[in-house]
């Protein structure tokens, strides 16, 4: 082997392990930047539970709601007997705010704000995707 061949590989070794080790430093960077800004938050909520956090709502979502979203698919879903929750939603019935829960099942129901079921419904199923043939 010739002397420039061998000193060349030894080079392009060297700028490779150099751009790995950066690579990795800089994740490593991220990543405990990460873990620091939640360990921070979880400090902070511990200390401090009767701050709450503000974050931005935006505005087609009702903000008088003492039910979260994901409680309204669990009050539906209680109502039903059935947790096949397909996706639930902001909505209005009869000008009143709502949240709309619908089943993969084709129920629909809607929840008040405040977590009282006002209506159930029946519509047909909600049925997979089934593409046709062309012959």
């Amino acid at each position: 082997m010739r002397k420039s061949t061998l000193i060349l590989s030894i080079l392009l070794t060297g700028v490779i392990l150099a751009l790995v080790f950066r690579l990795v430093s800089t994740y490593r960077k991220g990543t405990e930047t990460a873990v620091s800004k939640d360990s921070t938050q979880v400090q902070e909520q511990t200390q401090s539970p009767q701050s709450e956090q503000l974050t931005p709502i935006p505005a087609d979502i009702p903000t008088a709601a003492n039910v979260q979203i994901y409680e309204a698919a669990v009050i539906a879903a209680k109502v039903l007997g059935h947790n096949d929750v397909y996706i639930t939603e902001y909505a209005q019935l009869n000008g009143a705010d709502v949240y709309l829960v619908t089943f993969l099942s084709g129920d629909l129901v809607y929840v008040s704000l405040d977590g009282k079921v006002i209506s159930a419904s029946k519509q047909s199923p909600i049925k997979p995707f089934e593409p046709t043939s062309h012959r």
